[in-house]
């Protein structure tokens, strides 16, 4: 019987079969350059969207080159508090073997997941702020499929005027399938002087146990940095970087990159571009 011998390692370092693990890699630059922290973040939309509250509108666009050839492309659009995203990321070359060892596999194949997501965020007041979000995801390997629906919960809660708290769910499955759901608390704290926000999460995932985000994102004229570390466990250690430069009022260049500590894998890259509306 053929069986398919593809395996990559992933965010954990364990083997696992590229699929709905695919849910942990960073949809978009900004994702990525906090090294996914950013729960409660005051200023920046970020993964919970309870962020979403903003009157403006734009859209961004990112091409993602993550860890062993894993290549995607994103998009996102918001407008009035809403924030419609797109996600695909696809790996190549795998092999297709068979229980018999050769020099040469049977044939090549190809891994993809797709998702499509509609986030809205609610102002209850001016300090506390909610956000639900729902996300199809459609995942294929050969002539394996498969689809599911997620939901994604959020909240924020302005405590005081440079102090944040905010709650996440993200990836809440509602059928049989293997989903890594994510919950998370986090804290944010920003100085107004020098326009520097520190952000501080607590995760635990359902896959990988528990783990600690710390980023930083500072504003200095038309240029934004921002830094993030992650530690999940004792699975894996990442340290992250990238920018955002405001080339006009309209037109916004955004990159970013990321490396897991003690490992091979090279870095990770992700270029993007922004429009205001």
């Amino acid at each position: 019987m053929i069986k398919i011998l593809i395996y990559i390692i992933f965010l954990s370092f364990n083997l696992h079969a590229i699929g709905f693990d695919a849910l942990n890699i960073p949809s978009d630059s900004m994702d990525m350059s906090l090294s996914g922290s950013g729960i409660a973040s005051q200023y920046f939309e970020t993964t919970n969207p309870s962020s979403n509250i903003e009157e403006s509108s734009k859209i961004g666009f990112s091409a993602n080159k993550w860890i062993v050839d894993i290549k995607g492309n994103s998009f996102y659009y918001i407008n009035n508090g809403y924030k419609l995203t797109y996600s695909n990321f696809k790996i190549d070359g795998i092999e297709l073997r068979n229980n018999s060892p050769s020099d040469s596999p049977l044939d090549f194949i190809e891994s993809n997941l797709l998702s499509i997501g509609l986030s809205k965020g609610y102002s209850f007041s001016k300090k506390i702020k909610f956000g639900v979000g729902i996300k199809y995801h459609y995942n294929q390997l050969f002539i394996d499929k498969s689809s599911a629906l997620t939901f994604d919960l959020g909240m924020q809660n302005q405590l005081m005027n440079n102090f944040q708290i905010g709650i996440l769910i993200k990836n809440l499955g509602l059928n049989n399938i293997d989903i890594p759901t994510t919950y998370g608390v986090g804290s944010s704290y920003y100085l107004k002087n020098t326009k520097t926000e520190f952000l501080a999460d607590y995760i635990y995932s359902t896959h990988y146990s528990s783990g600690v985000n710390l980023g930083l994102i500072q504003s200095i004229k038309i240029v934004t940095l921002n830094i993030g570390y992650s530690k999940f466990s004792n699975l894996r250690t990442t340290l992250s970087s990238g920018f955002k430069i405001n080339l006009n009022k309209k037109y916004n260049l955004l990159y970013s990159l990321l490396s897991i500590q003690n490992s091979n894998f090279g870095l990770a890259h992700y270029f993007g571009f922004e429009i205001s509306l």
